[in-house]
């Protein structure tokens, strides 16, 4: 299941409307909209407030529940190893992306940082002269 497919069914099955939604996770209701229909991700602080909003786990959101189905014709004991074996394996992809969003957005904010100490410079030498 995509994440869109989750973020359909966790509103509706509390009877929201998304533009509900987007405005108690102040995001624009296209922006919830293009979620939802997996036109695009949310970022990592995104994601956060969607996990706390609809008090999931946010490893439950990114996980492909696809991968977790368990063969009816395994016996029991291949069947919690096969679930066990394949719920590491989503927990290390939701790590990996989990990483991969923090590690984009820290670059985000060094680049920000960059350029707010030198609009500092700028202004201390506009003001000295």
């Amino acid at each position: 299941m995509s994440l869109g497919t989750k973020l359909r069914a966790l509103r509706t099955e509390r009877n929201l409307s998304q533009t509900q939604v987007a405005m108690e996770l102040d995001v624009s209701q296209t922006a919830y909209c293009k979620w939802e229909s997996d036109q695009t991700k949310p970022g990592i602080d995104n994601l956060l407030k969607i996990s706390e909003f609809y008090e999931t786990d946010i490893y439950d959101l990114l996980k492909d529940e696809g991968y977790t189905q368990i063969n009816k014709e395994n016996s029991v004991n291949e069947n919690s190893s096969n679930n066990m074996i394949q719920n590491q394996t989503n927990n290390y992809n939701a790590s990996e992306k989990l990483i991969e969003q923090y590690e984009e957005r820290i670059k985000e904010l060094q680049e920000r940082n960059q350029e707010l100490k030198d609009q500092i410079d700028f202004w201390k030498k506009k003001a000295n002269h």
